[in-house]
């Protein structure tokens, strides 16, 4: 049994409930036009965080372990766009749903090789870019059903806390200024801070502990720069991992 941190909910000004309105509306249409024997069946959306924003360790409850990793370990070699979905900033998709040319592995900063999807299942749901009129600095994931969530590649864990606004979140630290961040997971696995991590090590469940009214999805984010003591990740820029070059076998 996987024990689960329940959601936590928090008031939204009017704008907020704008866009998350729009996003639950856009997942109750894919869901409704999606094939009813498929295991993709709707979008999703991320929180985009203020240019002001605090520290990673705003708000650090005791996490949830996750108690028992399953079975489906693996990076997607290929990527599915969730069905009806457009995508700004998106590349390619085939009328079969397939991201054309996807590359399965990617370098940032001429070095790291990251995977481009460390997720065990699900598809391709929001692109990196503007949206709304503010950035979108990373891309999501969605799946119907629980899914592993993996390290892109080796590293050590910067940062493993709760954030009212990306919940449950893990922060890796690859080398070279390369960093990846994995938000709004469902549970932890046992890698805690300081914590070396292999490629392909299980991080946590794809989860929405953000509070929002949004589907289960990862929003994951690559991520380039110094760390610094106060603003920790939000010190970094971020990169759009679809338009990283492929990392050669």
């Amino acid at each position: 049994m996987i024990r689960v941190v329940k959601t936590r909910t928090r008031g939204m000004s009017g704008t907020e409930k704008f866009f998350f309105l729009g996003a639950v509306t856009l997942a109750a249409l894919v869901m409704s036009q999606a094939p009813q024997d498929s295991t993709i069946l709707a979008s999703s959306t991320a929180v985009t965080l203020p240019d002001n924003a605090p520290a990673d360790n705003e708000v650090r409850p005791a996490p949830t372990i996750l108690t028992i990793a399953p079975s489906n370990t693996g990076y997607l070699d290929h990527l599915t766009a969730c069905p009806g979905l457009s995508t700004a900033h998106a590349t390619d998709v085939g009328p079969d749903l397939q991201v054309v040319d996807f590359k399965p592995f990617v370098l940032a900063a001429g070095t790291v090789r990251l995977a481009s999807a460390p997720v065990g299942g699900g598809c391709f749901s929001s692109a990196f870019g503007l949206r709304n009129g503010r950035l979108h600095k990373g891309v999501d994931y969605y799946s119907d059903s629980p899914v592993p969530v993996f390290a892109a590649a080796a590293g050590r864990v910067r940062s493993r806390s709760y954030r009212s606004d990306y919940g449950n979140m893990i922060v890796i630290d690859h080398g070279d200024g390369v960093y990846t961040r994995y938000a709004h997971l469902e549970s932890f696995a046992r890698p805690d801070v300081g914590d070396l991590v292999s490629p392909g090590d299980l991080l946590g469940i794809m989860g929405n502990t953000a509070g929002y009214t949004i589907p289960r999805h990862l929003h994951y984010e690559v991520l380039t720069g110094t760390w610094k003591p106060r603003l920790g990740s939000f010190a970094l820029t971020p990169v759009d991992v679809m338009a990283l070059p492929a990392a050669e076998d």
